[in-house]
């Protein structure tokens, strides 16, 4: 009998081995040094009185958009809710999708990358893609913007697949496809819902695809019915999150009205080679000061920043001279299409981006990560035409110690972590400007700080009551909730102090402990001082002539919230049926 060889292609091992590095590197260590803060906490609730009551008890709104009453679509809700029913009910399972399909936008981003590039610079930059401390980071835990890669690289190719020389039924399905990408994009940030939409709306028209009515139909239904809940909780609002949109829309920022568009422009520049250069190599000290008063700021280590922001300008520019020369010499219409997308995206969502340049958030980059690393393979794409493939191989050197030099950052990084519960002297050697922190806290440690509490907790039964800086509020709360450990917010005012009651200040160890701690000391005594490394709580005993009561009740929360008059009510499902 004939023995069958099988022959793997390499291209498969390469990409296999790419997408196994993404994986070791977004669940290292995943779950104790989890990113648990603010609005990981409030996402959890709603997720976890899912479990609770059943799915009914789910809401038809999602979060917030920052600075607004206006809300998102609630998909981030039902894919945590979903993930925790697969993985356990905690609050790691329920970010279990989130690292899961960051891994998937992996495989996305290079078959988006062969729909121009050829496969070894399509692997490289695929690789950095893999390896990018600002994508890893935000690949590790559960919040409404870290979904925007996996949708952007979804709609991106979705979109590309659309082709004059392709049927009237493939094209139809990929139009579906890309209507699903939009509607799940728009529900994870706000500015992805203004500027997706647009860009997937003026390359239809620029390329002209042939479509049947019918799967124009389908796509309009598709998208709408992943907007289902937003539909009806507007329904039964009287279209408040429509009047909240149009606010958000027409309502300039106080900042915006404080900048001159020069300023704002200048602003945004300066944005974007900070995060270019930070996206691509993981070094966090890029600087370009290009106006006054950022020259004026620009004092210590200000040549070895400065220096690195000029790089990541002068790639900004080569890479959209490299375009423009590509988009010239191109005569392909399936590159010539990926070129179009491309333009529009970057200049879309720069346009929206310099009106916000002075309210954008780190986050904002999520959707312009994938451009960056595309745009770099713009100019490799150029340099290699202009060399006829000469020094092809030095190119992707030099791409491949961009993913040595994110590699090395990550290590720093998790070194950051694994010592935050343990060095009490931890302090930031920079700025993030990738979460923006103060200093490095993770979950295991809020967890081992909620073990302290209630140790106390079983000794006398009585409800906890904490103080915590804003950021781990409603963290530790989420936890102790989790635990079931009865618990109260310490308020700020101290009118009512029980006796039954076990008091604990949780502050970051590098604050200014004194001020924080002098309201306190009036009325309670410390009795204990304990460090978790990055973090310090107090155990404090109130003082017996400032106790106004012997204990307090708690009740648990209403199922059904109130909402005043000025606010827009979210349902949840089950009081739609009811």
């Amino acid at each position: 009998m004939k023995k069958v060889k099988f022959k793997v292609d390499k291209k498969f091992i390469i990409l296999g081995l790419i997408i196994i590095l993404g994986i070791f590197l977004r669940f290292y260590n995943f779950g104790d040094w989890m990113h648990w803060q603010l609005d990981q906490a409030r996402d959890w609730r709603v997720v976890s009185a899912g479990l609770k009551y059943g799915p009914g008890e789910l809401p038809l709104q999602g979060p917030r958009a920052a600075g607004s009453f206006l809300r998102l679509g609630p998909l981030l809700y039902y894919l945590e809710y979903f993930s925790a029913l697969l993985f356990g009910a905690t609050p790691i399972a329920s970010a279990v999708i989130i690292v899961l399909l960051n891994i998937v936008s992996i495989f996305l981003f290079y078959l988006l990358l062969r729909r121009f590039f050829e496969w070894r610079l399509a692997m490289v930059l695929t690789a950095i893609f893999s390896t990018s401390i600002f994508l890893v980071t935000y690949s590790r835990f559960a919040w409404n913007p870290n979904l925007i890669p996996f949708f952007a690289t979804l709609f991106a190719y979705a979109l590309l697949r659309i082709d004059k020389e392709k049927g009237d039924r493939e094209n139809g399905k990929w139009l579906v496809v890309t209507a699903l990408a939009v509607a799940g994009i728009s529900q994870m940030h706000f500015l992805a819902f203004v500027s997706v939409p647009v860009i997937a709306i003026i390359y239809l028209i620029w390329t002209r695809p042939k479509i049947s009515g019918k799967y124009w139909i389908l796509a309009v239904l598709a998208f709408l019915f992943m907007n289902t809940p937003l539909i009806i909780n507007d329904y039964k609002t009287g279209g408040r999150n429509i009047q909240e949109f149009i606010k958000v829309v027409t309502n300039r920022s106080t900042d915006e009205k404080k900048h001159s568009l020069k300023a704002t422009l200048v602003r945004s520049v300066e944005l974007h080679a900070r995060y270019n250069w930070l996206i691509l190599s993981g070094d966090q000290l890029a600087f370009a000061p290009l106006s006054q008063r950022n020259m004026l700021r620009c004092k210590e280590h200000c040549s070895a920043r400065f220096f690195r922001g000029i790089i990541s300008l002068a790639l900004l520019g080569w890479g959209i001279f490299a375009w423009w020369d590509l988009w010239n010499r191109e005569k392909e219409e399936r590159r010539k299409n990926f070129l179009r997308l491309i333009i529009l995206w970057s200049g879309v969502v720069f346009v929206l981006y310099s009106k916000l340049a002075y309210d954008i958030a780190p986050r904002f980059f999520l959707l312009e990560a994938p451009l960056f690393i595309i745009f770099l393979g713009l100019i490799v794409r150029w340099l290699n035409l202009k060399t006829k493939n000469k020094y092809t191989t030095v190119w992707l050197a030099i791409l491949l110690f961009l993913v040595f030099s994110n590699l090395l950052f990550l290590r720093g990084y998790y070194g950051q972590l694994a010592r935050a519960g343990t060095d009490d002297n931890f302090v930031l050697s920079h700025k993030d400007y990738i979460l923006k922190e103060k200093t490095r806290v993770t979950y295991e440690q809020m967890e081992e700080i909620v073990g302290f509490m209630k140790k106390e907790w079983q000794q006398n039964n009585y409800p906890i009551f904490f103080r915590a800086q804003p950021e781990y509020k409603t963290a530790f709360g989420g936890i102790l909730e989790l635990q079931k450990i009865p618990f109260v917010y310490l308020s700020k005012d101290l009118k009512n102090i029980y006796r039954q009651g076990n008091y604990f200040i949780i502050l970051r160890s590098q604050s200014d402990q004194k001020a924080l701690l002098s309201r306190y000391v009036q009325k309670f005594d410390i009795q204990d001082k304990k460090q978790f490394g990055t973090l310090t709580v107090y155990r404090l005993k109130p003082k017996k002539e400032f106790i106004t009561a012997e204990s307090k009740k708690i009740v648990p929360p209403s199922r059904n919230k109130k909402y005043p008059s000025t606010i827009q009510r979210r349902y949840l499902w089950r009081q739609i049926f009811e």
